[in-house]
């Protein structure tokens, strides 16, 4: 297994002195952000510079603080954001926060329409008021289905996340100093409602030693990228002079085929063997996109990217967490 230290990048060589802002606090990235920050800045620059928000205001507890203390982090309702950068200029961004598709059908198309467009407006008005910040946002690969598209309004209702990622992309993106990476497949021990992922299952199943069942008929492809790499990417390009990409850039390191991810979780836990109904003559089911933009620029910051069994080792340790919980 993993320990702490094997899962983070080291240190990039400079982290700025001016503010940090981390939206969408709370979630897989947000979480992700805020321990990789408290690892790198310790207690006292964390407390001073960092600045975290959510939906709500809330607190939330430490996991990355290198003396072990737990400390409570003060999170900030989302609302609050423009007003805080005009008072706290941004020196830099990473903008996490969505309200995510599964929650289309509890709320209503038009609200959740109208919440994620206000949040694309929070961000909008507090980079403007922050002329010189640069930003990190974390967007979806369900946004490339759009890319064909030059107007995304008559597909709002049939796919209202895919386009609402895909016209916050463009709306943040002609904000200058803007970088848009897009998650497609993501690991990582801060995973949010892991049951609905393929990751999270299989290994909710290996943590149970029970064989892992993949029900789907046809292959499915999904492409993975860890939220630490994702985020310490995020950091150094945020304090580099680096000029964005054109266009967003596919996060995924490894593309796997989850027969072939479930063999390895069962190999690594010494599980029986998986059971499946696949037929490979059936057309895949393929969420995924080329790798070379995001390895390149990986490794042109310095980073190392985890490979797959560190990706599920660090998924897993979150889970347990989760289970003792």
């Amino acid at each position: 297994m993993m320990d702490e230290a094997s899962i983070s990048t080291s240190k990039p060589a400079s982290l700025g002195n001016g503010m940090l802002y981390v939206t969408g606090a709370t979630g897989w990235f947000g979480r992700t952000a805020l321990h990789e920050l408290q690892r790198l800045l310790g207690p006292e620059a964390f407390s001073r510079r960092v600045r975290a928000f959510s939906s709500r205001s809330r607190t939330i507890a430490s996991t990355g603080f290198v003396d072990g203390v737990e400390r409570a982090i003060t999170v900030a309702p989302l609302v609050d954001l423009p007003e805080l950068a005009s008072r706290e200029p941004i020196e830099a961004l990473l903008h996490t926060a969505f309200v995510t598709r599964e929650h289309v059908e509890r709320v209503g198309v038009e609200a959740y329409i109208r919440v994620n467009r206000g949040i694309t407006d929070l961000v909008c008005r507090s980079l403007e008021a922050s002329p010189s910040a640069r930003a990190v946002v974390i967007s979806s690969g369900a946004a490339a289905a759009l890319d064909a598209f030059s107007c995304f309004e008559e597909h709002l209702h049939a796919d209202p996340y895919g386009v609402l990622k895909r016209e916050e992309e463009r709306r943040l993106g002609e904000i200058e100093n803007t970088l848009v990476l897009r998650a497609y497949a993501v690991s990582g021990r801060f995973m949010r409602d892991p049951v609905n992922f393929a990751l999270g299952n299989f290994l909710f199943r290996a943590l149970d030693r029970l064989p892992i069942v993949i029900k789907a008929p046809m292959p499915v492809i999904r492409g993975y990228g860890h939220a630490g790499d994702m985020v310490n990417l995020a950091f150094r390009w945020l304090w580099s002079d680096r000029l964005p990409h054109t266009h967003p850039i596919a996060a995924v390191s490894q593309e796997f085929e989850l027969l072939e991810l479930a063999s390895l979780i069962s190999s690594l836990y010494d599980l029986p063997p998986t059971s499946s109904v696949i037929d490979s003559s059936l057309p895949p089911n393929r969420y995924s996109a080329d790798p070379g933009t995001y390895l390149k620029l990986l490794d042109e910051l310095g980073i190392v990217p985890l490979s797959m069994e560190k990706q599920i080792f660090d998924t897993a340790f979150g889970l347990r967490l989760s289970k003792k919980a």
